[in-house]
């Protein structure tokens, strides 16, 4: 299945690019997607999946959360302030 992601600030910095296309089997989790990810930009490694905040279609998920084909995979780095 075709999923598409999208990267955003510091993340689409690492890689260049501000968005991508996954191909995984049916069933795939979110996290299996992250990894597939980290491997594809290998600058993101050290980030995913612990230090991302995940969306699909614009809702919150967790990494157990399977994905459909053409799912829009949203990832925001973590925010610090003060």
């Amino acid at each position: 299945m075709k999923i598409k992601i999208k990267f955003f600030t510091f993340f689409g910095n690492l890689c260049g690019v501000d968005k991508a296309e996954l191909y995984l089997p049916h069933g795939a989790t979110v996290k299996e997607a992250l990894e597939k990810t980290a491997q594809d930009f290998p600058k993101l490694k050290k980030w995913l999946p612990r230090y991302a905040w995940v969306f699909i279609n614009g809702n919150y998920v967790e990494l157990r959360t399977q994905l459909k084909n053409d799912d829009e995979i949203s990832l925001f780095p973590p925010i610090a302030g003060g």
